[in-house]
């Protein structure tokens, strides 16, 4: 039959000669793959044509996504796609993305598939395709960020991160001018005033923004400013992910660009990428509020990449051997090592911790992504010019760098660490084996020869598993073959049940060690092979030339030892099995379940690439482990043992083990076993050893040829189906007939050893085999051994199936009227003929690919039959397809009988026996398989795909070139296969007999028995995937079986559990014929009072509200769809039929016209279905919630539902109350939408519509210099509304903060005269009703009533709802002040009821709706409303309580948030206007103006600068405040005021640009400078403080001006430092630091103490630039050298060491020696606790950077202790027996310096606490001869020894080599406790 046949009745006029071969290597090496080409050509052409047709007819669902989905198929059978065809198809799905009115979840699917044609740049080049960006940016901020009004459905944002990845892949084809656009869109966006539009803006940016330099825009020219911006919002991981996230894409895709990076962009980008580390350094607090502060709805736009990633991408695509040759000290390899070497001890398994799998990840990611970028440049078409790109030196330093750190975390205690560890191991053993391998060995063979580092064991095993490809292949590493046979023999021991992990890690070693090695004897002599003598000689051979004939030599003679190592590890795995624990102690998924399935697979490779005559050796023990006592707690793996075995020799295995089992098996029959009768599984004895025998027969048949044992397997069949009667017995019986009919019937890969058969059977070539171990080859280029069933083998096993398939089939129709047998023998008879049939049911589905000639169903696709053609199948070598044949006749005959019996005999057990359920559910097995499996089973292919896939994550390399073992290619080719099969399952046309098997599984899907329901269930989902239309067969009976006149709760259950399975789901949530009766059905299931259906009933609701889009009914094409259409029919010589067009289109529109009938059908049903008060509540709120989700603005809410919506607004019930709010906010919007809309399809499709008040203002090219400074003046005056265009109205606050738009929206202020559009005359009615309804005051006082109610715990937390305010805004905005003379008298007495804090917060949210509502009020209106508004917020404000502050605050900042200023200008100057009293009693009162002027400032910002002068000289001289409270919120709000002035407000972005690439690193006014008001004011603060600190008195006289300015001090400064902008933070915080250190030394004050210190911690971990670092250090080192108090001296320490570690790439080596020095000089400080902080400081210095500098300071305080003696102290006096009273002169000074001495060398040790640098034994020994000195030197030198021995312990056998025999003796002294006895 030829695939793919075109209909007849659509003229296609392509020759099929047009497309070429379309065929790959891959299908070159299939069976069957010479008729691949012609298949893929027809395939591709009828995919072409049909996808045309739904194009043209405008069919989206189901025609083109069907296509759609047929193309993804035709993709994944790896044929070829031309590349015309490729871009036309891209083009189109890239339109049906971005096009207005496509359901949401079409766009996910159409956003796939354009990515995977897109996604492979070396398919399509750059200017192949040219996309535009501005649609995709439509789409997502139309879906992402709705207006609050408007729900944004959960579904429709988590289906955007597909558009998101395409996007990210389809950069590359934005057009030249597209980056210009793309900054000249988002940067005006861009503030820090507000952190989440910051945030949207930012990650918009890095999303579009190209970066190739290809692109048009040199990535130079814009980043100076991302660089600028980012270093204005600090402390947010978001703002670093997304910047770091498009600085490693620029990196990426410009790696052949030289200098594309300044050395401090790099610096930057490393101290960002050291952050993201998140590493515990220092003490405090490390979590980051800030990014809570950015809310989360950006990261729907980006990816959620960990940071790491984009910055080990950075770092990888920047190193290249110019900038290393010219700056080594700078380059970027020289920071990664300051990096590794930062970070190191936390790679150490002593210090693990959460961070150990994120360090592995982040190793992981550096291998993977440098040998991805080697293996590309290592390509013929690489880009990259040859200077820049990597070179073995490079390389080598790279890996040098990295892998002292991988050693470390291959040991780690985090197993996922320790996995991604050995990863990274095999990337770096491709690129640079001779320093990593020896490595692994030196670590690996202690660990597997002693005892003492078992806890080594499994790490040690895992990683040389993961290691075998690059260890073994002589090419790569010459010195590595020679230890496989020492490595094999060492872990041999691993084979342990009791250890299963290690057993696993063992085997899976094995295996990937053999699969490339034939196993056999290559030395002529039988030499003793290989002997492991140390590193010793591997790690001398890296450094010199490698002797490859020597290696040779030595690999060859290792293979002596392979013989005794197969023997010596088979009988250890046989031991295992003998000691496998009892069967009936465990269930399927048992430990040894998965050793077993471990076991299969290792023992697989292992006898595959055994020697003949080993492998005739292994036949003798095989033959004695089946003839001794059966194992048979461990048949399963004895009988996967056994199949391993046969695989590796087919015929020789059949004829030596078959007639042993055969024979056993007899002898177990005549003694009667499984003479016992059963219907269960029994575990008697006398039939267990029979079992056995059974189970490993039916393994060598399936991996044997047996058409030379027809007769003797006849017999035994014959002989087992009379006489076992157990249920295992027969089971098994029938299992063998199964495995028989694979073995001759199945195309299945023979043999799957290291080299083809040609080879292998080439003496000469095996004798040289060694030189080939490891070896890789293309895929495609294997002669593979395949089994391809022969005339024989089909001829037996049509006579197997005419002999036991047919009896059965007519025993079991004997049995369906047989009045002789009953009950349970008739069960067990039952059970023996449907176990058979099921056996043969699944052997024989490779026969012919057809079940006969049943008529076509009539019901097969109905309505759909226009756009979805059945697909015939593809060839996956069907042994039968001659339908002339005889054989083929009769198998077809066969498989339709065998339906009709399977029909019968469903029907009969669920009329006459359903009771019998064990029988049932094998006959549902058997229709799943009948059905659903014709090729390959859905379990078996699962299981192929997840080891292919699991092998090919464990060996494949990065890169083009695809290089894999030959196992691997040989896996690939039987996966594609499989697929082959799988794929010929799907897309069947559906006949009569299989629509009664169908209903036949529905009607037991919806059984009274459990277990006939699940089986059932499983086997009707399988089943109707496969089948075209088999839903729409289904799903009206599963309705109909939840219509409220069912009362049978078991039959619902079963039908609610499939329609809540994704199958039935999505067609019940999309296709309009379903979804109305599905969701009735669901709304009227409150008759069901039973609780498990009623817990299906609330899953499957809320499966569909989590899944429902805001689908539209109309798709909109606009011109450049219409292209791309046109462009799709021109590429391929579309020429449509008209008469076929015109019915496919007539079809689709008759669709959409039918899905608007069924939409208005349900919601008048919905309508109806709610007002009628016999429905529970429960189910009420649940079609409420119905309706609101179907309210949209195209169709026009009803007066009906309107009606039902304001009556259930005023319900006793909560839940109804709140829906009924919700919706009828959003009738208000779609009101408005209607009628500012006017009708236009595309307003109310995208819902936006163009208010008329709306203008787009266009700025001219030059803006006045002082344009910024009249927006800010205009921004608080007040309205002029006689020249109204002058005072447009503009609610962003980010526009014109970073840069001027060319263009911005605003408002004209609404003047008296200007009249707003009538109402939407289709919404009138509607309109009308809630106008009456609003106007009533028993509405007004019975809504207040409800919402002043005490909140219901649970029920919503109690704050002010902003649900609330916008249900109001939308009646203040629609009926503007019509209702105010309504309202007003209840808002008043809300107001006046200031102790009832629950009445506050109703007033707080109906006055928020009203001022939020009145945003286009007449003026006249507005000014009635503000001056009856303004006295009573004045009092209301006055009058609030603490219990009412946080709904007051809140009101605030929602009237004022996205607001032009002067649309709140009353209630601003009504805030601002109220003065602080310093000498007011009443805290409260003080503090609460103070929050709502923050709440003011938060939200306005930078607009009402020009309001705030004088509130901050306000603020400033009540920095003395008395109270607490009001100095906390104090400080908060001088931030504020402080932070809001600086904006930079560059005229365009084009000067943005230009200044930022000019200045380049340069400072810049942006980020650091204070305006010179600022500074000033600063100055008179430290001025002042000084004079407060003067004048300070102690505590115990009261609080000081002093102490309370300092509080409010730190409360500003602790603000500052937690917040993300920083352009009034470095101005402000630097010239105060003295102070705070000052601050923290009041003995007497612990509160300001303790601020003082967050806030120092704070300091240290702040973000600097560059060029601010040397300040900061200026002021830590002076403090510490100048301070008079050693309280601060010892404060500044731990500041130091936290900012050191933060600020490590922004320091020179300069910077660094001058903290060095002023650290150490602390070590000589009188204070003791000085000293050792001092030291500790040094220590953690030392450790981050500075180990160059150990020898200098080793001699420093090495000499310092030599040069100070310490003076004898004088006796005690004789008489007295007392010590004399003082000590001789100069001996504290002495004591001190030698304490510096030895703490300097103590700091030393512990910066290296997991390693043994060279110095380290001398400084250790030195330190020795100071043990007897005096306290504290003795104590310092006990300690430093404790602690070398606690971190050293682990390692001690490693880390004792570096120290000579003498040390160790001395060591030793110091390192055992002394006893007490010595």
């Amino acid at each position: 039959m030829p695939p793919y046949t075109v209909t007849t009745s659509m003229d296609m006029d392509i020759p099929k000669a047009e497309w070429g071969d379309l065929s790959t290597e891959l299908h070159n090496i299939l069976p069957y793959g010479d008729s691949l080409a012609q298949e893929a050509s027809n395939m591709l052409s009828n995919i072409v044509h049909h996808f045309g047709l739904c194009l043209k007819s405008e069919d989206w669902a189901p025609g083109a996504i069907y296509w759609a989905k047929q193309l993804s198929e035709y993709l994944d059978l790896k044929y070829t796609l031309p590349k015309e065809t490729r871009i036309a198809f891209a083009k189109v799905f890239w339109e049906l993305t971005m096009a207005p009115g496509m359901d949401a979840t079409m766009v996910e699917v159409w956003a796939h598939y354009c990515r995977r044609l897109l996604k492979k740049k070396d398919l399509l080049e750059r200017d192949d395709l040219t996309l535009p960006w501005r649609p995709a940016y439509d789409l997502l901020d139309r879906i992402l960020f709705p207006k609050n009004r408007q729900r944004a459905l959960l579904s429709e944002s988590k289906r955007m991160a597909k558009v998101v990845r395409l996007i990210e892949t389809a950069q590359r084809f934005f057009s030249q001018e597209s980056a210009d656009e793309i900054l000249e869109e988002f940067l005006p966006k861009m503030t820090t005033s507000n952190l989440p539009e910051l945030l949207k803006a930012q990650t918009y940016l890095c999303t579009f923004l190209p970066t190739d330099i290809e692109t048009g825009k040199d990535p130079r020219e814009w980043m100076p400013t991302i660089f600028r911006i980012w270093s204005m919002a600090v402390r947010s991981s978001e703002v670093d992910r997304n910047f770091l996230s498009l600085i490693g894409r620029v990196a990426e895709d410009n790696v052949g660009v030289k200098d594309m990076f300044t050395q401090d962009q790099v610096r930057t980008v490393f101290t960002a990428g050291l952050s993201s580390l998140n590493l515990p350094v220092g003490k405090g607090q490390r979590t980051n509020a800030v990014d809570s502060e950015g809310g989360t709805s950006h990261k729907a736009v980006g990816r959620n990449d960990m940071r790491m990633t984009s910055f080990v991408m950075f770092i990888v695509n920047t190193i290249n051997p110019v900038t290393e040759n010219a700056a080594p000290k700078t380059s970027t390899l020289a920071h990664l090592r300051d990096l590794i070497q930062a970070i190191e001890s936390f790679f150490h398994p002593s210090n693990s911790g959460p961070w150990s799998h994120a360090l592995a990840l982040f190793l992981q990611s550096f291998a993977y992504d440098f040998l991805q970028r080697m293996k590309r440049e290592q390509e013929v078409d690489c880009t990259t010019p040859m200077e820049l790109r990597l070179t073995p030196e490079i390389n080598d330093k790279f890996v040098d760098i990295i892998k002292g750190v991988a050693f470390l975390s291959m040991f780690s205690k985090d197993q996922r660490a320790v996995a991604q560890t050995h990863m990274a191991l095999r990337y770096l053993a491709w690129i640079s084996p001779k320093l990593i391998l020896p490595g692994v060995l030196e670590r690996a063979y202690p660990s597997l020869e002693s005892l003492t580092e078992t806890h080594r064991t499994t790490s040690v095993i895992s990683a040389l598993g993961s290691l075998a490809v690059p260890l073994l292949n002589p090419q790569h590493y010459p010195q590595g073959g020679k230890h496989l046979a020492p490595l094999l023999h060492l872990t041999v021991p691993g084979v342990d049940l009791n250890d299963p992990v290690k057993t696993w890690y063992t085997l899976m070693f094995v295996s990937s060690m053999i699969a490339t090695v034939p196993v056999r004897d290559l030395t002529t002599t039988g030499s003793a092979g290989f002997q492991w003598g140390g590193m010793d000689e591997d790690i001398m051979d890296s450094d010199t030339m490698v002797d490859i004939e020597m290696e040779d030599a030595n690999r060859k003679a290792s293979t002596a030892d392979f013989e005794e190592w197969v023997f010596k590890f088979l009988r250890r795995a046989i031991v295992m099995f003998e000691n496998y624990p009892d069967v009936g102690q465990g269930t399927k998924n048992t430990v040894e379940s998965s050793v077993t399935g471990t076991v299969s697979y290792c023992f697989e490779v292992l006898f595959s690439q055994l020697s003949r005559q080993l492998y005739d050796r292994t036949t003798k023990l095989v033959i004695e482990l089946v003839e001794s006592t059966p194992l048979i707690n461990a048949s399963k793996a004895m009988s996967a043992f056994v199949s391993c075995w046969a695989s590796a020799d087919r015929e020789h295995a059949m004829a030596k083990l078959f007639p042993i089992l055969d024979r056993q098996i007899r002898a177990e029959l005549e003694h009667g076993a499984s003479s016992v009768p059963s219907l269960a599984y029994s575990n008697l004895q006398r039939d267990s050893s029979l079992h056995y025998y059974q189970e490993l027969l039916n393994q060598l048949v399936l991996r044997c040829n047996i058409v030379g044992h027809r007769a003797e397997i006849s017999s035994l069949f014959k002989l087992m189906l009379d006489k076992c009667q157990d249920r295992r017995g027969y089971k098994l019986a029938a299992k063998l007939m199964l495995s028989s009919l694979q073995s001759l019937l199945f195309t299945h890969v023979l043999d799957i050893r290291s080299h083809d058969t040609s080879q292998w059977e080439d003496q000469e070539f095996m004798s040289e085999s060694h030189k080939h171990w490891g070896a890789l080859g293309e895929p495609g280029c294997d002669d593979l051994k395949w089994h391809i069933p022969s005339n024989e083998e089909i001829d037996f096993a049509i006579e197997l199936i005419e002999t036991f398939h047919v009896s059965s089939m007519e025993r079991a129709r004997e049995l369906m009227t047989s009045t002789v047998l009953e009950g349970k023998q008739l069960s067990i008879e039952f059970c023996k003929s449907i176990t058979t049939i099921k056996s043969f049911v699944t052997g024989m589905v490779t026969l012919v690919d057809d079940d006969g000639d049943s008529p076509i169903s009539s019901a097969s696709l109905g309505e759909d039959t226009a756009s979805i053609q059945p697909l015939n199948r593809i060839n996956v070598g069907y042994c039968l397809t001659d339908r002339s044949d005889p054989r083929t006749q009769r198998i077809r005959e066969i498989r339709a009988a065998t339906g009709n019996l399977l029909h019968d005999l469903m029907a009969y057990f669920h009329t006459k026996r359903e009771d019998d359920v064990e029988n049932i559910k094998v006959l549902v097995k058997t229709a799943r398989v009948f059905l659903s499996n014709h090729g390959v089973d859905g379990t078996v292919f699962d299981n192929n795909k997840r080891g292919y896939e699991f092998l090919k994550r464990a060996i494949t390399l990065p890169g083009k070139k695809k290089e894999y073992p030959r196992l691997l290619r040989c896996r690939r080719a039987a996966f594609q296969h499989f697929l082959r099969c799988k794929v010929n399952s799907f897309g069947r046309a559906k006949t009569e007999l299989h629509d009664a098997l169908i209903m036949d599984l529905v009607d037991l899907s919806l059984s009274q028995y459990t277990d006939v329901r699940k089986k059932s269930q499983q086997a009707l989902l399988r089943a109707i995937r496969c089948y075209q239309g088999a839903k729409n067969l289904v799903l009206p009976t599963l309705l109909k079986a939840l219509e409220s006149s069912n009362k049978d709760y078991e039959r619902m259950k079963g039908a609610l559990f499939l329609l809540s399975a994704k199958t039935l789901a999505l067609p019940c949530l999309r296709d309009w014929r379903y979804a109305p009766e599905y969701v009735l059905r669901l709304c009227t299931a409150h008759h069901a009072d039973k609780p498990s259906v009623q817990t299906l009933v609330r899953k499957c609701f809320l499966e569909y509200i989590m899944n429902m889009t805001n689908m539209s009914f109309k798709v909109l094409i606009n011109s450049d769809f219409a292209s791309s259409i046109q462009n799709f029919e021109v590429t391929h010589g579309l020429r449509m039929d008209p008469d076929t067009l015109i019915r496919a289109t007539s079809k689709a529109k008759g669709r959409r016209l039918d899905n608007v009938k069924a939409y208005d059908n349900l919601v008048d049903t919905l309508t109806s279905l709610v007002q009628n008060e016999a429905l529970h509540w429960r189910y009420q709120t649940m079609a409420m919630s119905f309706l609101e989700l179907y309210m949209r603005p195209e169709i026009p809410a009803s007066l009906e539902l309107t009606q039902f919506e304001t009556k259930s607004l005023l319900s006793e019930m909560p839940m109804v109350r709140k829906i009924a709010l919700s919706s009828l906010s959003i009738m208000m919007v779609n009101m408005k939408i209607r009628t500012f809309g006017q009708g236009d399809a595309y307003s109310l499709i995208i819902r936006k519509a163009t208010n008329p008040l709306k203008h787009v203002v266009t700025l001219p090219e030059t803006i006045p210099d002082d344009f910024t400074w009249e927006y800010l003046k205009a921004s608080v005056a007040e309205i002029n509304y006689d020249h109204p265009e002058l005072g447009l109205l503009d609610d962003s606050i980010a526009t014109g903060w970073l840069v001027w738009p060319k263009s911005f929206k605003a408002y004209l202020p609404r003047t008296d005269s200007f009249v707003m559009p009538d109402i939407d005359l289709d919404s009138r009615p509607a309109y009308d009703h809630l106008e009456k309804f609003f106007g009533e005051s028993s509405f007004w006082e019975k809504q207040i009533e409800f919402m002043a109610q005490e909140p219901v715990r649970g029920e919503r937390h109690d704050a002010f709802n902003s649900e609330h305010a916008r249900f109001f805004k939308s009646i203040f905005g629609l009926w503007e002040d019509k209702f105010l003379g309504v309202v007003s008298p209840a808002i008043t007495a809300l107001c006046a009821k200031s102790e009832d804090k629950n009445a506050q917060r109703t007033a707080s949210e109906l006055i928020g709706g009203l001022i939020r509502g009145s945003k286009h009020w007449k003026k006249g209106s507005l000014d009635s409303m503000w001056s009856w508004l303004t006295p009573l917020l004045k009092k209301t404000f006055q009058q609030c309580t603490p219990d009412s502050l946080v709904y007051w605050e809140r009101f605030v900042k929602y009237c004022c948030l996205f607001r032009d200023p002067r649309r709140v200008l009353p209630l601003i100057t009504l805030i601002f206007n109220t003065p602080l009293d310093r000498d007011s009693t009443a805290a409260f009162s003080e503090s609460k103006n103070l929050f709502f002027t923050r709440a003011v400032l938060v939200s306005l910002s930078w607009r009402v600068s020009l309001l705030t002068p004088v509130l901050r000289e306000e603020c400033l001289r009540h920095i003395t405040h008395p109270y607490k409270q009001v100095r906390e919120i104090l400080g908060h709000v001088i931030n504020e005021l402080f932070q809001l002035a600086p904006h930079p407000s560059y005229k365009s972005v084009k000067e943005l640009l230009s200044d930022q690439a000019r200045l380049l690193d340069q400072p810049s006014s942006m980020v650091e400078d204070l305006d010179e008001k600022s500074a000033h004011q600063v100055q008179i603060l430290k001025q002042n403080l000084a004079s407060w600190k003067e004048s300070h008195r102690p505590s115990i006289q009261g609080a000081s001006d002093y102490s309370n300015s300092s509080k409010t001090v730190l409360a500003w400064v602790f603000q500052a430092l937690s917040g993300w902008r920083v352009q009034a933070t470095y101005g402000v915080i630097l010239p105060l630091v003295p102070d705070l250190f000052l601050m923290q030394d009041v003995p007497d004050d612990q509160d300001l103490q303790q601020l003082a210190t967050l806030s120092l911690l704070q300091l240290a971990r702040f973000a600097y630039p560059a060029d601010m670092v040397p300040k900061v250090v200026d002021i830590l080192c002076k403090t510490l050298k100048e301070s008079d108090s050693w309280h601060v001296r010892n404060n500044v320490l731990p500041v130091v060491q936290i900012f050191f570690y933060t600020n490590l790439f922004s320091m020179d080596v300069q910077m660094m020696v001058r903290v060095m020095d002023a650290v150490s000089s602390m070590l000589l400080d009188t204070q003791i606790e000085v000293r050792q902080l001092a030291a500790t400081t040094l220590s953690g210095i030392v450790r981050c950077s500075q180990r160059d500098a150990t020898q200098a300071l080793f001699k420093h305080f090495k000499r310092l202790l030599q040069d100070t003696p310490l003076p004898a102290r004088k006796k005690r006096d004789r008489t007295t027996g007392k010590p004399k009273e003082n000590d001789p002169e100069g001996y504290s000074d002495a004591l001190i310096k030698r304490h510096a001495g030895v703490l300097g060398l103590s700091s030393l040790v512990e910066a290296f606490p997991y390693d043994v640098p060279e110095w380290m034994p001398e400084v250790l020994v030195f330190l020795s001869g100071y043990f007897s000195d005096p306290p504290p030197i003795s104590t310092t030198v006990k300690k430093v020894f404790g602690d070398f021995k606690r971190t050293h312990q682990d390692t001690w056998h490693e880390d004792s080599k570096r120290f000579s025999q003498e040390e160790l003796e001395v060591l030793s002294d110091m390192l055992i406790s002394p006893s007490y006895y010595a």
